[in-house]
């Protein structure tokens, strides 16, 4: 029973870690912050539930539970904002490629001389 107490714990600290990691990483994308939140709640309600029970067995069905349910909240959001990061690189127009020159482009006398240089 210790063991899988210790379990539940490990999962849970794992849990506000990647919370927070995502956090780190999400550069202001509230849809990665959102999920980065709920995770992070999530694992701190799974050790509160853990040291709060007086039940264990109980503790150790509703740790568990709170545990998936954060990490497949953090795991949709982050794949949402992956969606939306997608979708807005898409909607920026690529750069244009430089036009081919020929091969005497670069050459200072070929331009005609009623033309301007800048």
């Amino acid at each position: 029973m210790v063991a899988w107490m210790w379990g539940a714990v490990v999962m849970a600290i794992v849990l506000i870690v990647a919370g927070g990691i995502t956090w780190w990483i999400a550069n202001g994308c509230t849809v990665a912050i959102v999920g980065a939140i709920g995770a992070i709640l999530g694992g701190l309600a799974a050790l509160a539930c853990l040291a709060i029970l007086i039940d264990p067995e109980t503790a150790l069905r509703v740790s568990p539970i709170l545990t998936v349910l954060s990490a497949v909240w953090l795991l949709s959001w982050a794949l949402a904002s992956g969606i939306r990061a997608q979708r807005l690189a898409r909607a920026v127009p690529a750069p244009l490629a430089p036009a081919q020159a020929g091969p005497a482009a670069g050459l200072a006398g070929s331009e005609p001389a009623h033309q301007s240089r800048f």
